[in-house]
């Protein structure tokens, strides 16, 4: 079991997210946030059962709770643990598409209490192993008393994922353009920029010309969110992780490098692992989201006018995003 409790993943999209879901499934950690949860139920010591319900009805009601029916109280804390996963995408910054627990029946109230609740600022009330997946992280989106907190206290912990960018923007078009029923109405998410460039990018005739325009559209998906995360990229206190070290060697990469990344993360939230048996189950082609899962995807589509284009507008991010281009020597992060 891993020592650290709490754990936050920004993971790019179209980065291998569900790679890194895989590790830390295996480490123990109940999904949340931007993935597709296990659907396991949430498992609570009774400590952080009482806890959370103090923090959430009061102590008196929390008392009446614990010394009452085990149906009331099972249904009490449920509400309670959908309502706070609901306040942590706020205060994360989360888009408001993003995939969370039913809220339907959750009171509304319960919800607004908890937003401006002391008590339920603290990351570690959220009951189990609990491990919050999001595709950024943006300094001027999330809640400031929580950045505060990790600032001054190293909790949670934060691991980064992110992908060379060129493969990233391929992986992007791919994924928007899969054709999945006669009229392209293939599902991409809930995700609204999703939804409007995949009608944009149909419209398109061929790859060079999709690419030219992901290569000239600053708001094609991911860009921008890629540059407002290089903060994660340079932060000594985050665990670098990359797609090419992750996906191992049936997606091109090696047996050494997904070790040693695995090796990292376990290292870094403190748990014991058997790092052989993870990496076996790390590659999933089951995955929604899932495509090729191979890097350097971009040579074969990438002509010498698209790698102008490039340079030209995101010739910074490609450089700090290149698997090569950074080496953390704080021992947090990747080295690359």
């Amino acid at each position: 079991m891993a020592s650290e409790t709490h754990v936050v993943v920004v993971s790019l999209r179209k980065s291998g997210t569900h790679l890194l879901n895989e590790v830390m499934q295996a480490l123990g950690y109940a999904p949340f946030g931007a993935v597709r949860s296990s659907g396991r139920p949430e498992e609570a010591e009774s400590a952080q059962v009482q806890r959370l319900l103090q923090s959430v009805y009061g102590l008196d009601e929390a008392d009446r709770l614990l010394q009452g029916e085990r149906r009331a109280l099972e249904e009490s804390f449920t509400a309670a643990v959908t309502a706070l996963h609901k306040v942590w995408s706020i205060r994360l910054g989360a888009p408001a598409s993003l995939a969370l627990p039913d809220v339907s029946g959750v009171d509304a109230a319960l919800i607004g209490r908890l937003l401006y609740s002391p008590q339920a600022a603290d990351f570690r009330l959220l009951p189990g192993l609990c491990c919050w997946f999001l595709h950024q992280l943006d300094l001027t989106a999330a809640d400031p008393a929580f950045l505060g907190t990790w600032l001054d206290t190293g909790q949670p912990k934060i691991i980064f994922n992110y992908r060379d960018l060129r493969d990233i923007i391929i992986s992007t078009i791919n994924f928007l353009t899969r054709d999945t029923s006669p009229d392209h109405s293939n599902p991409v998410g809930a995700f609204p920029e999703h939804r409007v460039y995949r009608d944009i990018l149909h419209s398109l005739p061929d790859m060079n010309a999709r690419l030219r325009l992901a290569l000239t559209d600053p708001g094609f998906p991911g860009m921008e969110t890629a540059r407002r995360s290089l903060w994660l990229l340079r932060h000594p206190a985050v665990c670098k992780v990359s797609f090419e070290e992750l996906i191992g060697p049936r997606g091109g990469g090696t047996v050494q490098a997904q070790h040693a990344a695995i090796d990292r993360i376990s290292s870094f939230l403190g748990a014991d692992t058997d790092t052989q048996a993870i990496a076996g189950q790390v590659f999933n082609p089951s995955s929604y989201t899932f495509h090729q899962g191979q890097t350097g995807t971009w040579r074969k589509h990438f002509s010498s006018s698209h790698k102008h284009l490039l340079e030209n507008n995101f010739g910074d991010l490609v450089t700090a995003y290149a698997p090569t281009s950074y080496t953390d020597t704080t021992g947090a992060g990747a080295p690359r």
